[in-house]
């Protein structure tokens, strides 16, 4: 009986362990927001440049009207790193993925992005940044180009 009882605890540790193992997402290339996403500006932001387009009724909000890039360029397990680029500026970018393989966070040169996995080509996220000049947040998806 008690061989049975180690036996028993010896597959509950090992299925626990198998089971905590995930495998890595890679997120390599390059990904675009999906349509649809929710974006809203206060102030002259890095990205101004590249368009925006103003918000009826209030003096300095804006909304986005440029196309962003996210360029992963390196992934080492659960770390990566690449650019954030819009039509006139560029960010440096690093992230890194949770133990549990859904959910990861990013950090461009002002401002924090959370988010999960969809699917191994989509990440549904959220972005906030606030400096002295501006304040932004957006949430939307983030398609893989293919």
């Amino acid at each position: 009986m008690r061989h049975l009882l180690v036996v028993a605890g010896l597959l509950i540790l090992a299925s626990g362990v198998a089971a905590s193992a995930q495998e890595v997402p890679d997120l390599k290339g390059a990904w675009i927001p999906a349509p649809g996403g929710a974006h809203i500006l206060d102030g002259p932001t890095r990205h101004s440049p590249s368009g925006t387009a103003p918000v009826p009724g209030d003096d300095t909000l804006k909304r986005n009207a440029t196309k962003f890039v996210f360029n992963i360029e390196g992934q080492d397990g659960r770390t990566f790193w690449g650019k954030l680029q819009s039509t006139k500026v560029s960010e440096k970018l690093i992230g890194a993925i949770s133990v549990d393989g859904k959910r990861f966070i990013m950090a461009d040169e002002d401002g924090v992005f959370n988010g999960v996995f969809v699917d191994a080509d989509t990440l549904d996220y959220c972005y906030a940044h606030i400096t002295s000049t501006d304040r932004a947040v957006a949430c939307g998806l983030l398609v893989r180009e293919k």
